[in-house]
């Protein structure tokens, strides 16, 4: 929950394919925001102004990715790793808000922190932001203004999620210029941060299961907002209603309304979305821009379609399936630094299960955990699909199990490939990369239009009995 009024935070807590929460921006000036910058005075390493003055030592200078200028103490492949995400997603927000000019200046300053420590202290000392109980946040101060966030003890996926949804608050601000409604400036936050990235390429659209079953649930419970106060709602009454404990369906519906507007009735509301929007950016208020740019206000109607259709809205296998590898990949990678090799799917979740491995996933305001059992392996069928869709696992040519006294010495085994198999329109793959001759591994999700040829299984003889 933002701590300072004009920041914006995501809840501090791992996730693989989760969500943010935020406030609106403060308004524009004539001139660029500043960037970041050190503190100018000089004070002791164990206070917040100390441990800020170290950390912008250890950043050193000023790094450039395609679209954003960056202040990181990462390695210099995790820097690279997600300035190159930051770049492909400002690229999928500017191809699909193509029609929206430019109000604002952009703000592309991004600074990464290994640790939260450190993340806390530069957040205080530099900003006057009391980020705690936030792993990252779009923020505009007096002081300076960008989009921030840490990777200690985050799976990867996480971190993604926090640039995925951040950064279109941060791309948002330089189109709308503060007049974005909260509830479309989260909800297409959400739309995007839960959009997955396979090959280079932004899949948007997607549904995981907990969201789609959420959203039938409070509509059956009559737990969700009506039309006209989600359309009309101020920040502070969001917000409050975060600070209440009453946040997630408000994240739940936006997501929802978005997904509806965009992918409904074959589209059929796609234009007069994109109107909606040009309305909104325009100055119009959200109430008169939408019953301008859909023709009705009938919101009453309008809100029954909604829930029809989100009440027959079934689950992404794409989606399922590429948040249950990357947990399994995350459980992969930890096996490996522990010097331990896998043969089969069942056997990774058996060491997963005496591992007691699991991964707190906050989507949609709500946070939820997944744990290793037979479950994580389960993929929808969803109209694709022929049949349903099942996980794989293919060894690594240098898997084996070590023991012994000299094997602590060894770099750590290459992780095994998990792979789908029936998975549609294409399959999902994952690729490793060592980092450094005995560092760990990076993974990212790869999609060939068919799975890996799995290895030979060696047939099991059965013992006959002598005659």
């Amino acid at each position: 929950m933002p701590r300072d009024p004009r920041a914006k935070s995501i809840a501090s807590v791992a996730t693989l394919l989760a969500l943010a929460l935020g406030a609106a921006a403060a308004p524009a000036t004539a001139t660029a925001a500043p960037a970041p910058r050190a503190p100018q005075t000089a004070a002791e390493p164990t206070t917040p102004e100390g441990a800020a003055s170290a950390w912008y030592g250890r950043a050193g200078r000023e790094q450039r990715s395609k679209h954003y200028r960056i202040l990181s103490d990462l390695s210099p492949e995790e820097t690279r790793l997600y300035g190159k995400h930051l770049d492909l997603m400002y690229e999928e927000y500017s191809r699909r808000m193509a029609g929206i000019p430019q109000q604002a200046p952009e703000i592309p300053f991004v600074l990464m922190f290994a640790t939260q420590a450190d993340y806390l202290a530069v957040m205080r000392s530099t900003y006057g932001i009391n980020a705690m109980g936030s792993g990252g946040m779009f923020f505009i101060t007096p002081r300076g203004a960008a989009l921030a966030f840490f990777v200690e003890s985050l799976p990867q996926t996480r971190v993604f999620h926090v640039i995925q949804h951040e950064g279109f608050h941060q791309y948002a601000h330089s189109r709308f210029a503060g007049r974005l409604p909260i509830w479309v400036n989260e909800g297409l936050a959400e739309f995007f941060g839960e959009a997955i990235v396979v090959d280079g390429r932004v899949i948007v659209g997607q549904a995981s299961p907990r969201a789609v079953t959420s959203v039938k649930d409070a509509i059956d419970r009559g737990t969700t907002v009506d039309f006209l106060r989600m359309l009309t709602m101020t920040t502070d009454q969001w917000n409050g209603n975060v600070r209440a404990g009453n946040a997630g369906i408000q994240y739940l519906q936006a997501w929802s309304m978005v997904q509806f507007l965009g992918w409904a009735e074959g589209g059929r509301y796609q234009r007069p979305f994109e109107a909606y929007l040009r309305l909104l950016h325009g100055g119009m208020p959200s109430d008169r821009a939408f019953v301008q740019a859909f023709g009705t206000g009938d919101l009453a109607s309008f809100e029954r379609a909604w829930k029809a259709w989100a009440k027959e809205m079934v689950p992404s296998a794409f989606s399922v399936a590429a948040m249950r590898i990357t947990f399994l990949a995350e459980g992969l990678a930890l096996l490996s630094n522990e010097g331990v090799s896998v043969s089969s799917i069942e056997e990774l979740v058996s060491e997963l299960r005496d591992r007691r491995f699991a991964i707190e996933v906050t989507v949609h305001g709500r946070t939820e955990r997944i744990e290793a059992d037979e479950s994580v392996l389960d993929i929808p069928q969803d109209a694709l699909a022929e049949e349903k869709p099942v996980f794989d696992l293919i060894p690594a040519k240098d898997a084996r199990r070590r023991v012994g006294p000299n094997t602590s010495d060894l770099p750590p085994p290459t992780p095994a490939v998990v792979t789908t198999r029936g998975l549609e329109p294409r399959e999902l793959v994952l690729s490793w990369r060592r980092l450094g001759k005995n560092g760990g591994f990076e993974y990212e999700l790869l999609s060939p239009k068919a799975a890996p040829r799995a290895p030979r299984r060696p047939k099991v003889q059965e013992d006959r009995a002598a005659p």
